[in-house]
């Protein structure tokens, strides 16, 4: 049977008795889909992100881009670290970063694999990289390779939706959700940027 965004919503109010209101109140999540952006691109962005709100983010990555513009390097993960930190990435983001060009540059076989890899094996080989942590590599597995059976665990965001919906009696099981753990996520993140919860 195919997949679909009802489907998936469905199975979470099978799986998690109590949270089917609070699923109802939201708009349903479509379904996640493989980035055609380069790897290369995208994993600098994500680590920039990491425990930062988007506004802030967005205007780091945005003065970083400008910066690899005018410097004629072309991508933010060609930046040299003290470039990048001088648009407002912290040392231990822009080492990560750097991390990720030279494994790009030196091992391009290795980061094209990632594409055809299961969460477990890409989570673990990504997190082989300086600086990169399992959050990173399960943001990267979700949102650039859509695997859909992921719960990062690691987000104080999920552990803060997950503390509350225990606090109504709501007990989120992650596992339950299996195969469609990146959904049960993405909703409870939708319940806090909604004031949901």
């Amino acid at each position: 049977m195919k997949t679909t965004p009802a489907i998936v919503r469905q199975h979470l109010i099978d799986t998690q008795p109590g949270i089917d209101l609070l699923l109802l109140q939201l708009p349903e999540r479509g379904l996640l889909a493989a980035s055609e952006t380069p790897v290369i691109e995208a994993l600098p962005r994500i680590i920039i992100r990491q425990m930062l709100s988007l506004k802030a983010s967005a205007t780091i990555i945005e003065r970083a881009e400008q910066k690899a513009k005018a410097l004629g390097v072309g991508r933010i993960a060609y930046l040299p670290a003290e470039e990048l930190t001088g648009c407002g990435v912290s040392r231990s983001k822009a080492a990560a970063i750097n991390s990720v060009a030279h494994c790009h540059q030196t091992q391009p076989a290795r980061i094209d694999a990632w594409s055809q890899m299961n969460s477990a094996d890409l989570i673990k080989d990504v997190t082989q990289l300086k600086g990169i942590g399992p959050w990173t590599a399960s943001i990267l597995a979700m949102f650039h390779f859509a695997h859909e059976d992921l719960f990062p665990i690691q987000d104080s965001s999920l552990r803060k939706a997950m503390s509350l919906l225990k606090d109504q009696d709501i007990l989120i099981i992650p596992e339950r959700a299996q195969p469609y753990r990146s959904y049960l996520a993405c909703y409870l993140w939708d319940m806090l940027d909604q004031a949901r919860l």
